[in-house]
């Protein structure tokens, strides 16, 4: 099965849960090119902003490069 996409809906801040749910987006698979993280956050609750800002920090420690596309509704 190729995996190569995460939604990421939840809060989570510890680097540990995010290199392994990252991991997994990396096994082995001819077709895959790429992977791509979708990680979604509510910035007015700030509890779950801090815990993006360390999410984003996580991400930049295992080599990912992030884009904040800052959608509002």
């Amino acid at each position: 099965m190729r995996l190569d996409t995460l939604f990421l809906a939840l809060p989570v801040s510890w680097k540990g849960t995010l290199i392994q749910y990252a991991g997994r987006l990396h096994r082995l698979h001819p077709d895959k090119t790429e992977v791509h993280i979708y990680d979604y956050v509510d910035r007015n609750i700030p509890m779950l902003a801090r815990m993006f800002e360390k999410r984003m920090r996580g991400y930049r420690a295992i080599g990912y490069s992030t884009e904040d596309v800052g959608m509002k509704f």
